[in-house]
């Protein structure tokens, strides 16, 4: 019975994320109902010299459709990266610090004749053309309609939640990847800016499997630093990074916190307080 039921829970898990992407139907609107379709190995053929940069947060498949109606011209392109940190992650770099985020899917943006929203692991880009011919078509509602349709309850992934909302700086909350802060050691990380006595500094969250990958991180930090640091165990650190400039840690357990860009250390320990007491 155990057995069935773990095997149950895999298929549910395995067809929530094999979730197929079926575009739209648009009444009065022309399509050749052919889907483009891109993988790893020719994405480039379609964003050449982006490519690697969508690779680099999981991408695995883009699908693109279009259509046109009277002279007027969409296209969307649906961007599969995995799971909902990568989808969120190419979101937020591309997304501009100006932006007026609306809830559509997680989150989008638009201007009228663009659209692009983050939902669950897909990242979509629409563009359009001469909407003005089509009356009372809003690609907005379009967007609602079709996130809808990718996925029903979109979640912020839960590393994103420990950051507080007070004092943070509007559109200024990203995943980096690979190499964050230029150090390859970090690897991937979370970050945001807050505005901490009339100064913005970056707050970030490093998160791994277990507490020896972060102790394995905090060595090459120290190394590369040059800190004089005997025994490291959890804690907080003052690195003096030569690149970087000052950069405050705080380790506990299989989490890195920390910030840089500061003048007075002691104004981030609220911060770094509410995301420890989170964890």
């Amino acid at each position: 019975m155990r057995k069935t039921m773990i095997l149950g829970l895999m298929l549910i898990s395995f067809l929530s994320w094999a979730q197929e992407v079926k575009f739209p139907d648009l009444s009065e609107w022309q399509t050749d109902g052919k889907t483009k379709v891109f993988n790893r190995e020719n994405l480039f053929e379609h964003i050449d010299g982006a490519a690697e940069f969508y690779l680099s947060y999981g991408f695995e498949s883009l699908k693109v459709a279009s259509w046109s109606n009277h002279g007027a011209e969409l296209t969307a392109e649906v961007y599969d990266h995995g799971d909902p940190l990568h989808a969120y992650g190419i979101y937020s770099i591309e997304k501009s610090a100006k932006a007026i985020i609306t809830p559509v899917g997680l989150e989008g943006y638009g201007d009228g004749a663009t659209f692009n929203f983050v939902a669950g692991k897909f990242y979509v880009k629409m563009n359009s053309m001469q909407l003005e011919k089509v009356s009372g078509f809003s690609l907005k509602s379009f967007a609602e309609a079709f996130a809808r349709s990718l996925c029903e309850k979109p979640e912020y992934p839960k590393i994103i939640g420990l950051f507080p909302r007070e004092n943070l700086v509007a559109n200024s909350c990203q995943y980096i990847p690979t190499e964050f802060m230029g150090l390859g050691f970090l690897g991937s990380a979370v970050r945001a800016k807050y505005t901490v006595d009339g100064k913005e500094v970056t707050v970030f969250i490093l998160e791994r499997t277990d507490r020896a990958e972060v102790e394995k991180m905090v060595l090459k930090y120290i190394s590369y630093a040059e800190a004089k640091v005997k025994k490291p165990g959890e804690g907080d650190f003052l690195m003096k990074d030569p690149f970087n400039g000052p950069v405050f840690l705080r380790w506990k357990g299989n989490y890195l916190l920390g910030a840089s860009g500061f003048s007075d250390q002691k104004k981030l320990l609220p911060i770094l307080m509410e995301i420890t007491q989170k964890l």
